[in-house]
């Protein structure tokens, strides 16, 4: 029996365990969506922001160009004028070449300043720089010596080849400009695009996450709900059997009554003397399991042991009557007594009696025989009240489960009672205000200490289920 309670206590301690387990999982997956969709928002902005920085280097290169290419247009404008000047004496084509040193500065100028952070591209621009003003004065010297009428001089200078050289030098600068300048803004989209591809396989995956978290959270959410409902539906079965067991309890007590005044009738007419003692014994007995019952039902349903609380009630001479009445009841069990000075208090005397008759007859039923020893003395403002035996210690798996009900030791032949008394003992001390716990071990035995407040507020009528 006590191995089934044992066990039946583990199995509900491994579904309360795994109903933690349970919400902490869902609880974690809720972590881990609100995670996922904020790393998400990350990636999309960090790529928003990748994307935006890669339109501002499109546009910058756009501008280079630009710029470049004007240079270059401006250059060959002026060549071209030039040409058209000498071939056709119309002064016209002068124009680009007049414009030229202007044009050409300015957007060199525009350049310098667009690629300032590149020290490379510095370089090229100082070369380009000096590359198209040798070109426009070699343009312009060639002009100058039309004009003064010196054609075939003119003529020599362009026969040269050094204004074309010049200009391809030009042409190749401003090329090499626009390619560093496009490869650069190759390896800046480039960059975009793999974080683009990364960004959307993150989302993707992150997608799928938060859909298998989802699956995830509609399971536990579906599982939790299964498990309120079983454990709603235990809950109403155990109350429908704690109340069958209370309304049981109290149809008892009539049949009950009826056999206990029939035993002592039969005890005063001398017929059968023992069967009626015997009768009377064990309705007696069942008298008590039927009380247990009731105050089980009361504590379990929600309307608490009753209480009737007196001023000034003395422990001590309470004790001393309870462990007379069993000293008659067991004349063979050795129960040491042992009280100080008179402790009072404001307890309900019946209960404070059933709780020592409780824990002393839990001591003789279970000590093996073994002087019993019963301490009561005062601590500051609290009772406390010692029963010591030196019997088997309880055993270590059903000690942290010894005041729940239904809780036996091990029991020497058929079982006795219910294993209520100590649940109900518990209860008892509780509702009074106090503390009760146990101690118990092969060397030392087993003690029971209960401790209750001296002075107790007469609020306290009936049993907390908190």
């Amino acid at each position: 029996m006590v191995a089934a309670e044992v066990a039946g206590s583990s199995a509900g301690t491994w579904r309360g365990w795994a109903a933690r387990v349970r919400r902490r999982r869902a609880i974690l997956a809720a972590i881990l969506a609100a995670a996922t969709l904020l790393a998400l928002l990350v990636v999309n902005l960090l790529t928003l922001a990748g994307i935006v920085s890669t339109r501002s280097s499109v546009e910058h290169m756009r501008a280079v160009q630009r710029a470049l290419l004007r240079t270059r247009s401006a250059l060959l404008d002026a060549e071209t004028g030039q040409r058209g000047y000498l071939l056709t004496g119309n002064s016209s084509y002068l124009e680009p070449v007049r414009n030229a040193n202007e044009l050409v500065a300015s957007h060199i100028e525009e350049v310098t300043r667009l690629t300032a952070d590149d020290p490379q591209q510095r370089e090229r621009i100082v070369e380009l720089e000096e590359t198209a003003a040798e070109k426009l004065e070699e343009l312009q010297a060639t002009v100058a010596l039309y004009q003064s009428g010196d054609l075939p001089a003119a003529l020599g200078a362009i026969r040269s080849g050094r204004g074309k050289a010049l200009m391809d030098r030009a042409r190749q600068l401003i090329d090499e400009l626009r390619t560093q300048d496009e490869r650069q803004l190759e390896e800046r989209t480039g960059g975009a695009r793999r974080h683009l591809r990364l960004a959307i396989w993150i989302d993707v995956g992150g997608g799928i996450g938060l859909l298998l978290l989802a699956i995830m959270l509609f399971v536990i959410s579906r599982d939790l709900a299964r498990r309120d409902q079983l454990e709603r539906a235990l809950r109403e079965a155990m109350e429908l059997k704690e109340r069958f067991i209370g309304i049981l309890g109290h149809d008892l007590r009539s049949p009950l009554a009826a056999i206990s005044m029939g035993a002592a009738v039969l005890e005063r007419r001398g017929h059968d003397k023992p069967i009626a003692t015997r009768i009377a014994s064990s309705a007696g007995r069942m008298g008590r399991m039927v009380d247990q019952l009731l105050d089980l039902t009361r504590a379990r349903m929600g309307g608490g042991i009753p209480l009737s609380p007196q001023r000034a009630t003395n422990l001590r001479e309470l004790l001393s009557s309870v462990v007379d009445e069993l000293r008659v009841a067991h004349p063979e069990a050795c129960i040491d007594l042992r009280t100080g000075d008179p402790v009072s208090g404001f307890w309900d005397p019946d209960r404070m009696a059933q709780v020592i008759s409780n824990l002393v007859g839990n001591a003789l039923e279970h000590g093996g025989g073994a002087p019993i020893e019963v301490r009561l003395a005062r601590a500051r403002d609290e009772a406390l009240l010692t029963v010591h035996n030196l019997g088997p210690a309880i055993p270590v798996e059903l000690l942290p489960h010894i005041f729940d009900p239904f809780r036996r030791g091990p029991q020497n032949g058929h079982p006795r009672g219910l294993g209520l008394g100590l649940f109900i003992t518990a209860e008892i001390v509780r509702a009074h205000g106090g503390t009760i716990t146990v101690r118990s071990n092969d060397a030392d035995g087993t003690t029971f200490t209960v401790e209750l407040p001296a002075a107790h507020s007469s609020s306290h009528h009936v049993i907390s289920n908190s």
